[in-house]
């Protein structure tokens, strides 16, 4: 692949929001990530407070009116980002917007010998967009960036309080700040976000893998211990899978393996984690009301089943329920450890006895 193919892939490779925001909020890092940004927020609004006292800095009902406004949203998005987890696509890329034009208005009302300094702020703003947004986004982020430090180039050139040869020296640091340092990073952290990922995601179904798996299962495994809430976890296997690659090939196997992920991430992902720890073998934990859990459970079977499937296959299912009142939560043990291990042997008991079916166990 040649240097403008390498650009072309760059640019066009997906970015997955869902799995970054997963990321962070499955890291003990994620908190202290989140606090740095609530950091930096504060900062840009407290640079606008700053500005105010600034002897030529205007004082008009706009100005004023403008940067109290930005005061109190910079307040409220860093409380958010202090107490709500990490965001996904469309919270970051919100983030991202308010910060690109609220730096940007400031240069209209802040003062002309402040406008290229200021423009350096889009640096910081550019590493927001090179670790938690795709290319595409960081792209758009830079040219805005860019033509806003231009145009603060040409107005200070006007004012001919600085010498061409100052200006341009100045203007070049800022574009380099802001332009050359997010590039080279984000195509950094790509590869390097690439490597993160493949090593907790199962390659042929997009779900996680045993290490991925254990990685993610925290925020889960302590909903479960909310009154009135359960952790269960669900192994799923697929009966006789040796009997579908051997009579339509591992390529139909393989499409089998797929759309069993991706209906039961479909059923199942919205309370909780899924991965695929063995060839035809899913592992879910879990986290629901009491009332509601035998139902999500008995229903695997049914969402997973669909008559006009070419091949058709069954799935045995092993349960292990854990309510928030069990005394096992005060055993010395890793709680979803346990669970996992009993309902691996429930699957087992559920295969024995001829498959297609759940058997369940409550700790």
């Amino acid at each position: 692949m040649g240097a403008s193919g390498a650009v072309r892939a760059w640019f066009t490779r997906p970015f997955d929001y869902r799995w970054m925001a997963d990321f962070q909020n499955s890291r003990p890092t994620g908190r202290l990530i989140r606090w740095v940004l609530a950091f930096l927020t504060l900062n840009f609004g407290a640079l606008a407070v700053i500005s105010l006292f600034s002897a030529d800095a205007s004082r008009s009902a706009v100005a004023l009116g403008w940067k109290a406004f930005l005061v109190v949203a910079v307040v409220a998005v860093g409380a958010a980002w202090v107490t709500r987890p990490f965001p996904g696509h469309l919270g970051v890329v919100a983030f991202a917007v308010f910060a690109d034009l609220g730096t940007a208005s400031t240069l209209l009302i802040n003062p002309v010998a402040d406008a290229i300094l200021t423009c350096a702020l889009f640096a910081v703003i550019g590493t927001f967009f090179t670790f938690f947004l795709s290319s595409r986004w960081l792209v758009a982020h830079l040219v805005f960036a860019t033509a806003c430090t231009v145009a603060a180039a040409a107005v200070t050139h006007h004012t001919g309080e600085v010498g061409i040869a100052s200006l341009i020296f100045r203007t070049d640091v800022v574009l380099l700040a802001i332009a050359g340092v997010p590039l080279t990073s984000h195509l950094l952290v790509s590869v390097l976000t690439d490597d993160a990922r493949s090593s907790l995601i199962d390659p042929l179904t997009g779900l996680l893998n045993r290490r991925g798996l254990d990685a993610s299962v925290d925020d889960v495994r302590v909903l479960g211990r909310e009154e009135n809430r359960c952790l269960a976890v669900l192994v799923v296997d697929i009966d006789r899978f040796k009997a579908v690659n051997d009579e339509f090939g591992h390529e139909e196997g393989d499409a089998v393996i797929v759309r069993i992920a991706e209906r039961l991430g479909a059923y199942v992902g919205d309370y909780g984690v899924l991965a695929r720890t063995g060839g035809e073998e899913y592992l879910a934990v879990v986290s629901t009301s009491r009332l509601h859990v035998d139902a999500l459970i008995h229903g695997v079977r049914k969402a997973l089943r669909d008559p006009a499937d070419a091949v058709s296959v069954t799935v045995s299912i092993g349960a292990a329920i854990v309510y928030w009142d069990s005394a096992v939560w005060d055993q010395d043990f890793d709680i979803v450890t346990r669970a996992t291990r009993v309902a691996d042997s429930m699957m087992y008991e559920a295969k024995a006895a001829g498959g297609d079916r759940v058997v369940k166990r409550v700790l």
